[in-house]
């Protein structure tokens, strides 16, 4: 779905988000939490490394792995489109979350505003509530985090009109998520990536299409990607182990991650909400 194959104008605030989310994905720099991570959580991983016995790291990593498994279907039994339609008819008058692609990017932009500062807040005090925990509660707070990050993308994609539950906008999430924790990788190789999937969805019988949506997401648990999040969630959080610091460090990587995750998915979905309508 290329920008050059549609011609409908836009407005003018919406020609101008297109404008930035271009420049969004054509930016090879990291996203806050890269620069973060980097300047202050990275000349304290060794030390942290030292105090925190194998033995954690083993049951710690062990207790990811096997939680991953479930994460999927739990976030599906939390995401809420009524949520989205109701905060949505504040503004104005639907029934139903696809008849947002009809609106102003305006006010699904305000909608979508809210949707992240609320799960930024959920991650917070998750991370608070574990960090205080120190080592004994880090195996739990990386699903915990995986699940509401999870959330936010497909909350976020209801914002911008698209029912999170139809086949195959979960492997589409989840390639969102793929991308917000690629650091300095190309982000426009993997837009593409993301847009071709799409494409091959859409141009599927609904029958073909929840099919190969069905084989896409029993991958996605063994993915080598979530193997990476893992490890780069594992090394951040060391430092949650140490006491006194734990609440703080949990609390504010948590946040920030949060943060990356949804501002990946809100440009993700407002290109994909810009073309279609342009297409329209």
């Amino acid at each position: 779905m290329s920008a050059e194959a549609v011609n409908m104008e836009l407005s003018s605030y919406e020609r101008r988000a297109l404008d930035q989310v271009g420049r969004y994905f054509r930016s090879p720099e990291e996203g806050l939490l890269g620069r973060v991570s980097r300047s202050l959580f990275k000349p304290v991983e060794v030390v942290t490394e030292r105090l925190v016995p194998d033995k954690v790291l083993e049951v710690a990593g062990n207790g990811v792995e096997a939680a991953l498994h479930g994460i999927a279907s739990l976030t599906d039994r939390t995401v809420s489109v009524e949520a989205v339609v109701a905060a949505a008819r504040e503004r104005v008058e639907i029934d139903r979350v696809e008849e947002l692609r009809d609106q102003d990017l305006e006010v699904l932009d305000a909608i979508c505003e809210a949707v992240r500062s609320r799960h930024g807040l959920m991650a917070l005090l998750e991370g608070a509530g574990c960090g205080a925990g120190g080592a004994a509660l880090l195996a739990a707070d990386i699903p915990l985090l995986f699940g509401v990050t999870m959330r936010v993308v497909r909350q976020v994609s209801a914002c911008y009109g698209v029912d999170p539950f139809a086949p195959g906008e979960n492997v589409i999430a989840f390639k969102v998520f793929e991308l917000a924790c690629g650091g300095t990788r190309d982000r426009y190789a993997q837009l593409l990536e993301i847009e071709a999937l799409q494409d091959e969805l859409d141009g599927l019988e609904p029958a073909a299409r929840a099919e190969k949506a069905a084989v896409l997401a029993s991958l996605i648990a063994s993915r080598e990607a979530v193997k990476r999040v893992v490890s780069l969630l594992l090394s951040r959080k060391l430092l949650q182990t140490v006491p006194l610091v734990g609440a703080a460090v949990g609390a504010g990587f948590n946040y920030l991650f949060v943060s990356d995750v949804g501002e990946a998915a809100a440009n993700v979905y407002r290109r994909r909400f810009l073309l279609e309508k342009q297409r329209r």
